[in-house]
């Protein structure tokens, strides 16, 4: 169960105990709980209106609480991506790094990293996505794997960053430099 899961139980639950407290006797709530404190209770009970206003009270707590609660339901079923969006997903970050420009040469070498959650951000317009892009390793030419995949339903993705240029054969004076992405099916190996 998911933490959005956990918080709309919980405000499910809370909604019920509030609609209990609504139909539960307000008058005889006060003469079993609280008359006792005073020397004369008949004096000091709540009047009509206020016992309303009570009930009123409990029964729109009730409908808020349970209203965030199928908000929360609504919002986690709109954040999760199935197989199809992380797809598409994947294919956009693919053709937007393929379009994004690193610096490397001399001792620089490019952070995959930054480019690829920089893309991600993009691409989910959330800052608090599904999707997650793990680090899996470097290449032999220098680049850098990620997993990309949705946190809650699976369908991890290859994705294989490089610049066509290694530490070997990198310029001598830092430089812009294009990347290169392609994404494939699976978990990275």
């Amino acid at each position: 169960m998911t933490k959005t899961m956990q918080l709309a139980s919980l405000c499910w639950a809370l909604a019920a105990v509030l609609a209990l407290i609504g139909c539960v006797n307000p008058r005889a709530v006060y003469w079993g709980s609280r008359a006792w404190q005073y020397r004369n209770p008949e004096a000091n009970e709540p009047s009509a209106a206020a016992y309303a206003v009570q009930r009123v009270g409990a029964f729109v707590g009730a409908a808020v609480l349970c209203g965030m609660g199928f908000l929360l339901m609504h919002w986690e079923n709109q954040s999760t991506y199935d197989a199809g969006d992380v797809k598409n997903a994947v294919d956009d970050v693919v053709a937007q790094l393929n379009q994004e420009k690193v610096l490397q040469g001399d001792i620089l070498s490019p952070d995959y990293y930054l480019a690829v959650d920089t893309v991600m951000r993009k691409v989910t317009g959330e800052v608090l996505s599904d999707l997650s892009a793990d680090p899996a390793g470097k290449t032999s030419d220098g680049g850098e794997k990620f997993t990309i995949s949705s946190r809650k339903t699976g369908n991890p993705y290859c994705l294989t960053v490089t610049t066509g240029l290694s530490m070997e054969n990198a310029p001598a004076k830092p430089m812009d430099v294009s990347l290169s992405a392609t994404a494939h099916r699976g978990a990275c190996r």
